[in-house]
């Protein structure tokens, strides 16, 4: 097996480069992402194992767009995944699209048409759908230049999370043409690996494992005696946090989700709740509202999993002992996927392990449960039997899974809950070897868990040995055992007016996904909106400078953003440099202000009496772009009454929640003016009461 990757320094590497600095912002690649991207532009099969947040979908995204043409297509197991990147990239001015059971024929037909004509870069396809004949057939008039198999440790049986669906996507290959695969996962050890390109039929691979690290986490285990103690560890930490920031509850069941969940509520947390037990569409919403930031805490089942690709979560907390170390990396892995400081905290209980070895008696029943059934099929003569009846006749758990293995062997069929035996005399083809190494399997992953629970070393270095990653030796000073203090994101790194900054540009991108009805990090992540908060951009070019700002993104969003910062005062300082973190300097006595020429423009339109709807369609803009202007233009004192967008009583409320001290953010004052009030409307008046409030001190004496 080849792991040697290709070199990176020709043309088509650098327009790589080129195409990461144009479309998405960002001046260097991340680790392990160059030699992957490397590798695939020189058509080499690719199998990379990477970090959660360590940049993977780069990996194929940079080099779709790098050719000239040819369709890449993206196996991706769900949904909301999905719905993410194609957001996210279509933010980016990328041409992607998506096929999955969400998507009906004519719209999928209309899909395969754009990606026969070349109008497609990418296209994010469910691995089901490679099942359905009239779909294949229409992937075979595409030209498909690159495969790539996001979460491949699905196809393996060993990983921690192996899908069915993913099972035949080894064949897929050659029915599109043969183009080169790159396989994707965060966590697959080299049991997992070896049976991913031994299942996807790669050839020659290059094989990259980078460096399982993720220094911004904070690992911590605290150990705890009862179910009451859980909880309050969980409230404790959810108010440390604030109400700014977003953190997902993780449980071992749907009983138990419901049970934190009522708590968290009782002591008015806001908090949702999130299983496979609940209807399609409240799990949709909820996972959307998490995903706009309406709803800040989710407690769940690990059902809430690798759909999740939003950014900035700054907590994972673990209410119950996940099953594997595996299992645990990834779903801690959800935190900090922004670069940011986070926090990853298992709650443990030496009882956790009850309700783990229960769960693997339905997993992985012992080779004599599957004999029992295979038997108990045999005796119906070949009749339909109800899986209940099985159940009751066994009563042990399990007899699902057993069922399973008959199916998977061949010796028997299912059509919903009813299943017989196809074969009488199939007892000798039951691989019982295989089902008991199974189980043993899933036991010593177990015990590989409850030891890290129980560690009184450092928990970054086990995790990384687990992995095979040996770099990491001795006290990481960043978790648990090794005493360090927690790492705080905004609050610790961004205080004072750089806070206050950053408040008001989530606020600014909370406006345009609305507009747009995309989540926000899609717009700009927090780490660009830290960048901006940082260096203070104060044109268009040095705004095409912060990290995540692409050329697409710098027209759509740039003007407004410079707009916020222009009346504030924070941009008339030099931006500070990349390598050190400038103190923020002191809010100027606000004068006579320069407007921008967007902002004029503007201006000419509101004095003719049009409203803000009506000035975006004519300018072509959105509305939070001319809700900035709006805004500059009142602080300015250009417009003088903000009574033709925001009415007399709104107003009158807002003055009485902000008396005769300064606005602030935008977030905090809505959450106490209330809801009803429009982010449009509070941007508005706060830029009107504040020049109101600025002339009355100029005009006390003395001042």
């Amino acid at each position: 097996m080849s792991t040697s990757a290709p070199p990176k320094n020709d043309a088509a590497f650098e327009n790589a480069r080129q195409t990461l600095a144009d479309v998405f912002g960002y001046r260097e690649f991340r680790p392990g992402q160059a030699e992957v991207i490397a590798a695939v532009l020189a058509g080499r099969d690719t199998l990379a194992v990477m970090p959660t947040g360590g940049g993977k979908s780069v990996c194929y995204q940079v080099p779709a767009l790098a050719r000239e043409r040819g369709l890449t297509v993206v196996v991706s197991p769900l949904l909301a995944l999905m719905k993410d990147q194609v957001d996210t990239l279509r933010q980016a001015g990328v041409a992607a699209a998506a096929i999955n059971s969400t998507v009906a024929r004519d719209e999928q037909a209309a899909v395969l048409a754009q990606a026969q004509s070349g109008e497609l870069r990418l296209l994010y396809v469910a691995p089901e759908r490679f099942s359905d004949g009239s779909f294949m057939t229409g992937l075979r008039h595409c030209q498909v230049g690159l495969l790539a198999i996001d979460e491949a440790h699905c196809i393996s049986q060993w990983g921690h999370d192996f899908r069915p669906s993913y099972r035949d996507l080894g064949g897929v290959r050659a029915g599109i043409g043969n183009p080169p695969i790159v396989a994707l996962t965060a966590t697959a050890d080299p049991r997992v690996r070896d049976d991913i390109v031994a299942r996807l039929k790669l050839k020659r691979p290059v094989v990259h494992v980078a460096g399982f690290d993720r220094p911004n986490l904070r690992f911590d285990v605290v150990p705890v005696k009862s179910l009451k103690a859980k909880g309050e560890q969980i409230a404790d930490r959810l108010r440390e946090l604030g109400t700014d920031e977003s953190a997902i509850i993780y449980c071992g069941t749907r009983k138990r989700v419901e049970e934190v969940t009522d708590a968290l509520q009782k002591q008015r947390i806001r908090a949702a709740r999130y299983h496979a037990g609940m209807p399609d569409e409240d799990r949709r919403r909820i996972q959307e509202a998490f995903a706009r930031d309406s709803l800040r805490v989710i407690v769940a089942t690990n059902a809430f999993g690798m759909g999740i690709d939003k950014p900035d979560v700054r907590l994972v907390v673990h209410h119950d002992l996940p099953e594997s170390l595996e299992s645990y990396y990834q779903e801690a892995g959800r935190a900090g996927r922004d670069g940011g400081p986070a926090e990853c905290v298992l709650l443990y209980s030496p009882r956790d392990r009850q309700l783990r070895e229960f769960f693997i008696d339905l997993s992985h029943p012992p080779a004599e449960t599957v004999v029992r059934v295979y038997r108990a099929l045999v005796n119906d003569g070949g009749n339909r039997v109800h899986v209940r009846e099985l159940m009751e006749q066994e009563d042990e758990p399990g007899i699902n899974a057993a069922v399973q293995a008959l199916v998977d062997s061949g010796l028997a069929e299912r059509k919903g809950y009813m299943v017989r035996a196809t074969r009488p005399d199939g007892i000798d083809d039951i691989d019982t070897a295989g089902l008991d190494e199974h189980r043993e399997h899933a036991t010593r992953k177990l015990d590989e868990m409850e030891r890290y629970a129980q560690s009184m070393t450092c928990l970054r270095v086990r995790i990384l040995k687990y992995f095979g990653d040996g770099r990491a030796q001795g006290n990481c000073g960043n978790c648990g055992p090794c005493l360090a203090p927690p790492a705080r994101y905004a609050n610790a790194e961004a205080e004072g007016e750089e806070l206050e900054l950053f408040r008001e540009l989530r606020a600014l991108r909370r406006q345009f996904a609305d507009e747009q009805n995309v989540p926000p990090f899609t717009i700009f992540s927090d780490a660009t909106l830290h960048d901006i908060a940082q260096r203070r951009p104060r044109n268009r070019a040095e705004f095409l400078a912060v990290s995540g700002v692409g050329q697409v993104k710098l027209e759509r969003y740039g003007d407004a953003f410079l707009a916020l910062l222009r009346p504030s005062g924070l941009g008339a300082e030099p931006a500070p440099g990349r390598m050190g973190r400038a103190a923020a300097p002191a809010r100027k006595e606000r004068g006579p202000r320069t407007l921008s020429p967007t902002a004029e423009v503007t201006l000419e339109l509101a004095r003719d009496g049009a409203s803000l709807g009506e000035i975006a369609a004519k300018r072509g803009l959105s509305s939070a772009t001319i809700t900035t202007h709006l805004a500059e233009l009142l602080a300015s004192g250009a417009i003088e009454d903000p009574a033709p967008w925001v009415d007399n009583v709104t107003l009158a409320r807002i003055r009485n929640v902000i008396g005769d001290g300064p606005a602030g953010a935008l977030s905090p004052l809505r959450e106490k003016v209330g809801d009803d009030v429009s982010y449009e409307q509070l941007h508005l008046a706060r830029a009107f009461l504040d020049r109101e409030r600025e002339s009355r001190q100029r005009a006390r004496p003395g001042t």
